[in-house]
C-alpha cells in the first residue's frame, strides 16, 4: 500500500464541494491522506481520483455519524463530476435485493420496503441518505451482504454447515468459501481476543473467522457479478472499515476474482484530534485516510 500525504481542514472540504448543503457540522475538523509524498491536497483532488476507479471502498465505523455525511459527500461530488456509480451496502442482504429494486423503481411504498429489507436501526440517520440520493438519480443499490442467518449458522457449526444449504437457497451465498491464511485472518484473530464480552463470546474464533470470510466473499461476488453483467458502471461500496482496510477482507476478495480492477479503498477513522493525528500511525490502511472526529465507538466488522 501507498504512504499518505497531504492534509485539509473541514472548511476546505466545505468549500470544495459546497459541504455545508450536506449537514456537516459547523467547526467539526477533518484530515485527508492520500499518497506516497508530502504533498496537501484538496477534496477535490480526491474526487478526482476516485472517479477513474472501477470500485471504491469507504470503509466506515458503522455508528460514526461525522463518517456517514462523508460517504454521502463523496457520492454526491462524484455524480456532480458525471461518475454513476452502483452504491453497494454492507447494510442489505442479498435476499433483499427484489424489494429494494421495487423501491428504487418506485413501485412499492417506502413503508413497505422497510417492513420488508431488514433495515439497520441506524438506517434512517445513516444510510437512507444514500438510498434516497441513489433512488432520485437513478443509480443502482445493491445489496450485497450474505443474510445473517447464514452468517451465524457458519459460525456456530463451521464450513460444514455450507454442505447443508439446500440448492433453493444457494443463491444468496457465496459460489465458494474462501478462508485464506492471511494477514486478514491475524488481525481478525486479534480483533476476537481484544474484544468486550458479548453473547458470541462462547464460539470458536475459527468458525467466527469463516462467518466473516462468508461475508466478505458473498460481498466481493456481489460487486464481481455486477461489474462482469454492467461494464463501464463504477461501483461505490460501503462496508465496515475491518472489511476493507489494509486492501484486506472483500477488496483483496474482489482483486482475486478480477486482477484487472481499479480499486481504491478509503478508510474513515475516528480520532480524538484529526489536526494532530500522526498518519505513520495508521500507514498502509488504505489509499485514501479520512480522519473525523470521534463521535461514539462502533462495531468494525
Amino acid at each position: 500500500m501507498r504512504r499518505w500525504i497531504g492534509f485539509i481542514l473541514l472548511g476546505t472540504l466545505i468549500a470544495a464541494c459546497s459541504g455545508s448543503r450536506y449537514g456537516i457540522p459547523k467547526g467539526e475538523s477533518i484530515t485527508i491522506y492520500r499518497g506516497d509524498a508530502p504533498v496537501q491536497i484538496g477534496f477535490s483532488d480526491l474526487v478526482e481520483d476516485l472517479a477513474g476507479a472501477d470500485a471504491v471502498f469507504v470503509g466506515e465505523i458503522h455508528t460514526d455519524s461525522l463518517t456517514h455525511v462523508l460517504q454521502r459527500l463523496l457520492l454526491e461530488a462524484l455524480y456532480e463530476k458525471g461518475v454513476r456509480p452502483a452504491v453497494a451496502m454492507e447494510m442489505f442482504e442479498r435476499d433483499v435485493q427484489t424489494v429494494l429494486d421495487a423501491y428504487l423503481a418506485g413501485e412499492v411504498t417506502e413503508g413497505d420496503f422497510l417492513k420488508r429489507s431488514r433495515p439497520w436501526r441506524n438506517y434512517q440517520t445513516d444510510y437512507r441518505p444514500l438510498v434516497e440520493f441513489a433512488r432520485e438519480k437513478g443509480l443502482p443499490v445493491l445489496a450485497m451482504n450474505v443474510p445473517g442467518r447464514y452468517a451465524r449458522r457458519i459460525a456456530m457449526q463451521g464450513e460444514s454447515f455450507m454442505k447443508s444449504v439446500p440448492d433453493s437457497e444457494k443463491v444468496w451465498l457465496a459460489d465458494r468459501l474462501k478462508p485464506l491464511e492471511d494477514e486478514y485472518k491475524v488481525r481478525f484473530m486479534e480483533l476476537m481476543k481484544n474484544r468486550p464480552p458479548s453473547p458470541m463470546s462462547h464460539l470458536d474464533p475459527e468458525k467466527m473467522y469463516l462467518a466473516q470470510v462468508l461475508r466478505d466473499d458473498t460481498m466481493a461476488e456481489t460487486l464481481f457479478r455486477f461489474i462482469q453483467d454492467h461494464s463501464g458502471t463504477p461501483v461505490f461500496s460501503c462496508q465496515g472499515d475491518f472489511h476493507s482496510a489494509y486492501g484486506l477482507g472483500i477488496v483483496k476478495k474482489l482483486r482475486l476474482l478480477e486482477p484487472s480492477l481499479d480499486c481504491r479503498v478509503i478508510s474513515a477513522v475516528p480520532v480524538e484530534n484529526p489536526d494532530s493525528v500522526r498518519w505513520e500511525d495508521h500507514e498502509g490502511r488504505g489509499d485514501y485516510l479520512i480522519f473525523v472526529p470521534k463521535k461514539e465507538d462502533g462495531n468494525q466488522t
